[in-house]
């Protein structure tokens, strides 16, 4: 089992957020002084109580129980460095300054096209700027003090984390990557999970075309395009491939939702001969794209509530069409898109995250028994196990029902008769979670 998935479970407690590995967002639970720490930063920068400030807003980014941020205080300045996947980021800062670079390439071994390419991203950039110093290429922020405040420091700082830790993983999947610096945190996947990755990657390739031999047609055009997606889906968050896989991966979903002149079946044959070219890949390649690393901030902003709910009901929608029109193959793959897209698209709650997590794990119950050695949700004759779905949901809204007064646990209007019936009730119970702050 992976280190970092052991290291997590050890401090994994009933009375703790629900914590799980998967997917491209932070895997651990916030700070639990998250708000309060935050707050009194700014109360500090407002007393120009510059080193107590800086200090109480780095305590805010360290998360519960991963170990990807340290801090040193000094008596007149403080210094930090976070992991933001393949990068570093060390920072500095004291009553005149605020600063913070990422190393990201030896600037030697990088051709011209990816030169241009980073000197082209400073257009796009609000706060940091890629610049040379002398033979590295690094990724700088730097603001005043005297009129910081804790926001004027989070997205500067977020923009430089995610978008050095972005460009590291581009340099990766489009160029030589041992051009790359500051990659030893990073930790290669156990030789045996990575077999496991590879053979049930290549077993759900299998199951989603066989699925669909004899479906494929103009009229169904959009069992195939929930196929196919929900498979992509399903490969980036349970595996999480990283560099060349992680990049195509995006691009192809992205591209299926483009709103271009590209007709459906020619979406879908993009999305198919993928899949042909994953099912192919060489396993010593394949090994090359999975690493372990800590990660500090979410790569997308949460979403709100209304957003999560439209997606659920528009989804639900297009269940009701084919259960109208008979169409019952489609059905249950549906189900399982919406919360695999949730969590690909959308920055979560904690809370929500769980919840969407959990549906996930009922629809591949093999996985994480193999994975996590846990008892599954749903046995192999599709028989529900209540008890230990409402001990989970409870698990994933109680951490947060003392700022959020109306989270409860909504089990008893979840139908457990079967697998469908469920997820149908399920997302009509999330649909109307009550995140209002009291």
């Amino acid at each position: 089992m992976n280190l970092y998935l052991d290291f997590l479970k050890q401090f994994f407690l009933p009375s703790t957020p629900s914590v799980h590995y998967y997917g491209r967002g932070i895997h651990d639970a916030p700070n639990p002084r998250e708000h309060e720490l935050f707050d009194n930063s700014t109360v500090a920068f407002e007393n120009h109580d510059f080193h107590n400030g800086y200090h109480y807003f780095l305590q805010s980014l360290q998360h519960q129980h991963t170990p990807h941020l340290t801090i040193k205080l000094y008596e007149n300045s403080s210094e930090f460095t976070l992991i933001q996947g393949a990068a570093i980021i060390n920072g500095r800062c004291d009553e005149n300054i605020f600063s913070a670079y990422a190393t990201i390439a030896q600037a030697s071994q990088l051709n011209v096209s990816i030169k241009r390419h980073l000197l082209e991203r400073n257009f796009q950039l609000t706060y940091a700027n890629f610049s040379q110093d002398n033979d590295t290429i690094v990724l700088k922020i730097l603001l005043s003090t005297q009129t910081i405040t804790p926001q004027k420091i989070f997205f500067p700082l977020r923009e430089l984390a995610l978008n050095a830790a972005y460009e590291k993983e581009f340099i990766a999947s489009e160029y030589d990557e041992s051009a790359l610096l500051e990659m030893e945190h990073i930790a290669p996947l156990n030789p045996k999970r990575l077999k496991y990755f590879y053979h049930i990657m290549l077993k759900w390739i299998d199951k989603t075309s066989q699925g669909l031999t004899g479906l494929l047609s103009n009229d169904n055009n959009g069992m195939a395009s929930f196929s196919y997606l929900t498979l992509l889906l399903q490969i980036d968050y349970l595996l999480i491939p990283r560099k060349k896989i992680a990049k195509e991966i995006n691009e192809k979903i992205n591209s299926y939702f483009l709103e271009d002149e590209k007709l459906t079946l020619d979406k879908n044959n993009d999305l198919e001969n993928y899949l042909v070219e994953l099912k192919n890949i060489d396993f010593n390649f394949f090994c090359t794209q999975f690493y372990g690393a800590p990660i500090t901030f979410a790569p997308y902003d949460q979403a709100s509530h209304e957003e999560i709910a439209t997606f659920i009901d528009e989804s639900l929608g297009k269940i009701r069409w084919y259960k109208n029109n008979h169409i019952n193959y489609v059905i249950p793959i549906i189900y399982h898109y919406i919360s695999l897209y949730v969590l690909y698209n959308y920055g979560l709650h904690p809370s929500l995250r769980a919840l969407f997590h959990l549906h996930v794990q009922l629809y591949i119950p093999d996985f994480f028994v193999q994975q996590e050695g846990t008892t599954p949700y749903i046995s192999k004759t599709g028989v529900l196990q209540k008890s230990m779905i409402v001990t989970a949901i409870d698990a994933a809204l109680k951490p947060y029902t003392k700022r959020h007064k109306n989270l409860k646990n909504f089990s008893d209007q979840l139908n457990f008769s079967d697998l469908d019936h469920f997820s149908q009730s399920y997302y009509q119970q999330l649909k109307i979670l009550d995140y209002q702050e009291v």
